[in-house]
């Protein structure tokens, strides 16, 4: 009858990271946590982030993502490695989702940059980083 539900779960074949704490961010720019694509093992070739707002009471806080071969040299994504508009949220964007991709090519590390302009009181928002398509099923968690 096909293969067992436990192994076709999501839970099973995405690991979620942490990729942008949640904090209050005004004018500046704030790297991300780094995301480790082979984090146990498990060789990740597609990331999903999720981006969420709560208030933002003004400025424009634009989202990009970098990549890395060795955690420590970073460089701007690719178009061609990208799903989806990088968002920028700006005050009308209160407690809105955000989803965007990566294509995972050869880099083995990725993270997301926020530059925040024009901004008195900022605004608040983090993200995840959903890693899908491992190596394995299950993905390894520890």
């Amino acid at each position: 009858m096909g293969a067992s539900p436990v192994r076709e779960s999501l839970y099973n074949r995405c690991l979620t990271r942490a990729a942008l704490p949640i904090a209050v961010r005004t004018n500046g720019t704030a790297n991300g946590t780094t995301v480790d694509l082979g984090v146990y093992g498990n060789d990740f070739r597609a990331v999903l982030f999720i981006v969420t707002a709560a208030t933002i009471t003004d400025g424009s806080h634009a989202i990009t993502m970098q990549e890395s071969d060795d955690g420590t040299t970073w460089r701007a994504v690719p178009a061609t490695k990208r799903l989806g508009a990088l968002p920028t949220i700006v005050a009308a964007n209160d407690d809105a989702i955000f989803e965007f991709g990566y294509v995972v090519g050869t880099a083995q590390f990725v993270r997301l940059v926020a530059t925040t302009s024009g901004a008195t009181g900022g605004g608040e928002y983090g993200a995840v980083a959903v890693l899908a398509e491992a190596s394995s099923t299950p993905v390894a968690r520890a």
